[in-house]
């Protein structure tokens, strides 16, 4: 193999250069990038991005060059030297918002170029001013804003999250397994709040499933499937937790394609008197005269702390859980769906 190469390279060095393209139009074809990335790609400020790309070069890869005047690029996946084919990772990641060109241009050992662009939108990523806590459940329940206020699991396991990652979300038995933030961090009296997750029912027909409420548990809570309001994912209210009944709203739902086998996303948010609950981006906002009372709690996720006997038990995934202290706009309600 070695000697018809460099026969090869002999060939091409004794013509001159109208004779050389042509024979090595004849001995090698043309290099080639693809990629089943779209070419329109939404990125966001401070966030990684990468990119897989497939390369075909007859004739040996030789180097790559990058164009992008949007932020870094950063070749994860080396391609080896004169090898034919291979699949190239590469990141990318911006500091600014804007719109551009990110190119890939690829020079084999025939001084042949190919070239690939994708059209690059990069958008505000998400502001973490006001973030009460943050659990992604990446490995554990700890609270990734810094705040403290971690959280204790019963009996919920690791399991894959919605990208596929490994340890990253948390499965309910949907007969005794939970999660409890004890510490008393969220105001449910505070003028603006938002709440944000992501959760995937196991079993839809079960009644009565418990997705988030404060402690004690009739505050604020959110659920699947209630007696008095099936198949939507519904919000009750109460002015004071230490009284067992939803004299604000009870089971105000919301209807949505939530189905089985499916990863959904919720928002939950508080404007003084108007509260919003919208599933995969679809919802509706509701005005209620009265308003809880201004006092902290703490969280459970996966049933109602309140009921020992009738604890509602969550049966499914739950994920990428944010609290806020403020209203979030579009972009960063975008991001946290995105993302």
């Amino acid at each position: 193999m070695k000697k018809i190469f460099f026969f090869i390279m002999f060939l091409l060095g004794s013509c001159d250069n109208e004779e050389n393209e042509k024979l090595k139009n004849k001995l090698f074809g043309e290099p080639d990038l693809s990629s089943s990335h779209n070419q329109i790609i939404t990125l966001y400020t401070n966030n990684s991005y990468d990119l897989f790309i497939n390369y075909n070069t007859p004739c040996g890869y030789n180097k790559l060059k990058f164009e992008f005047d949007l932020g870094n690029v950063l070749l994860i996946t080396q391609p080896s030297k004169n090898s034919t084919s291979g699949k190239i990772k590469i990141r990318l990641n911006s500091k600014i918002s804007g719109k551009g060109i990110f190119k890939i241009i690829l020079t084999d050992n025939c001084d042949q170029n190919t070239d690939l662009s994708f059209q690059i939108s990069v958008q505000e990523s998400l502001g973490y001013d006001g973030l009460l806590a943050n659990y992604d459940f990446s490995n554990n329940a700890e609270d990734k804003s810094g705040n403290g206020n971690n959280a204790e699991v019963y009996g919920a396991v690791l399991t894959k999250d919605r990208k596929g990652n490994d340890n990253a979300a948390y499965k309910f038995d949907g007969v005794d397994d939970y999660i409890i933030i004890s510490k008393e961090f969220f105001n449910i009296g505070n003028e603006n709040y938002t709440i944000s997750g992501w959760f995937f029912i196991d079993e839809i027909k079960n009644q009565n499933q418990n997705i988030l409420n404060v402690t004690p548990s009739f505050g604020l809570s959110l659920d699947w499937n209630k007696t008095d309001n099936p198949f939507v994912v519904s919000f009750s209210l109460n002015n004071n937790p230490e009284i067992e009944s939803w004299n604000i709203a009870s089971s105000i739902g919301v209807l949505g394609s939530v189905g089985e086998k499916k990863w959904h996303h919720f928002l939950v948010s508080k404007n003084k008197n108007t509260w919003s609950l919208y599933i995969d981006g679809v919802g509706n906002s509701f005005y209620f005269n009265s308003n809880p009372i201004d006092n902290y709690f703490g969280i459970s996720l996966g049933k109602k702390s309140s009921l020992e006997s009738n604890s509602n038990y969550f049966k499914g995934k739950l994920d990428d859980f944010y609290f806020f202290d403020r209203l979030l706009n579009q972009n960063e309600i975008k991001y946290l769906m995105e993302n």
